[in-house]
């Protein structure tokens, strides 16, 4: 039943974002005025849930001083490892020279597999924290897919080869879950502290990648509508919280 919800959720944080993708490959014009306000609603559940789910939980779960530490190096291990070109994240429509497609793949298909391993690790210690981190992982991947497959369509890329790419690096997620439970016994004491490192690199996605973008914009309608979606996010994140804990 364990590994029946970790595949389940891991699916849906990672391939059913693609939805969002799919999309915008068909009515990109309509979709893609959106993409600001997904992402200030990425941007509110993704804290919320670090900060009022998985943090206090490897705080209760381990000891406050390690969650601390970890939830820095989960900071930190996404700021390196952006810094180094390793990981690259998409939220907006590139100027000028696009990317390397090449390590754009690579890059989200590393940032999947991670994703996968933070649902697995909570679902070790509670079904509601694999859930809830889940809900996280699929709020910021949906704007971010599509973005992403703005990317490849103005790389030159056909609507299938885009689609199979995705899909592919997508499923690393489920992978990423499925290793975490394979490895439950080794993970044993361990899985709270993977819970805060998470919290650090839900912090970093929506403090320094997500909500630096919403600052580009400076029309008063275009703000307004960016700050009801974060409230929103943050609204549906908390409701999900107490849903799934009862």
């Amino acid at each position: 039943m364990l590994l029946a919800n970790i595949i389940v959720f891991t699916f849906l944080g990672g391939v059913a974002s693609l939805a969002g993708g799919i999309a915008i490959l068909f009515w990109r014009k309509l979709l893609v005025n959106f993409i600001m306000e997904l992402t200030s609603f990425a941007a509110g559940v993704m804290i919320t849930i670090s900060v009022l789910d998985l943090l206090p939980e490897s705080i209760l779960a381990g000891d406050i001083e390690t969650a601390s530490i970890l939830l820095l190096f989960g900071i930190l291990f996404l700021f390196f490892l952006e810094r180094t070109s390793i990981w690259f994240h998409h939220h907006h429509e590139p100027h000028g020279h696009g990317p390397n497609m090449v390590a754009v793949w690579l890059g989200d298909t590393l940032h999947n597999l991670i994703d996968g391993v933070a649902i697995g690790a909570a679902f070790l210690i509670e079904p509601a924290f694999g859930k809830a981190t889940a809900i996280a992982v699929a709020a910021h991947e949906l704007p971010q897919e599509m973005a992403d497959f703005s990317l490849y369509v103005k790389a030159g890329f056909s609507r299938t080869k885009t689609i199979s790419l995705n899909v592919l690096s997508s499923l690393t997620t489920v992978a990423g879950g499925i290793s975490v439970y394979l490895m439950g016994d080794f993970l044993k004491g361990v899985e709270p502290y993977i819970l805060a490192f998470t919290a650090g690199m839900f912090l970093y996605i929506a403090l320094a990648d997500l909500i630096p973008e919403l600052h580009r914009t400076t029309r008063k309608r275009e703000t307004i509508r960016q700050l009801l979606s974060f409230t929103f996010g943050i609204v549906v994140a908390y409701l999900s919280i107490k849903l799934l804990e009862g």
